[in-house]
């Protein structure tokens, strides 16, 4: 008998992770790890907002985006160092 070990989504905690980001920081690796469900939503946030901050006469992005751009960025920044 084989067993098969499923990796979550580290954000929903509901679906198989297929989305693996790897991070280098101070030369330690964090990762993260997200089905593809988590990763088009953040990801398409974070993308979106970069586009739209670079576009000549785009109107800046509103307070929810605002939020929204952060808290997935906060999600995605390695976890700070406890002293």
């Amino acid at each position: 008998m084989s067993y098969t070990s499923v990796m979550l989504c580290q954000r929903c905690g509901e679906r198989e992770a297929e989305v693996f980001q790897t991070q280098q920081v101070a030369g330690r690796t964090y990762s993260r790890d997200l089905c593809e469900n988590c990763a088009k939503q953040d990801y398409g946030i974070f993308l979106g907002a970069l586009l739209q901050s670079q576009a000549s006469g785009a109107p800046p992005l509103t307070e929810r985006e605002q939020r929204e751009l952060r808290r997935v960025l906060d999600e995605a920044a390695p976890p700070e160092e406890t002293s």
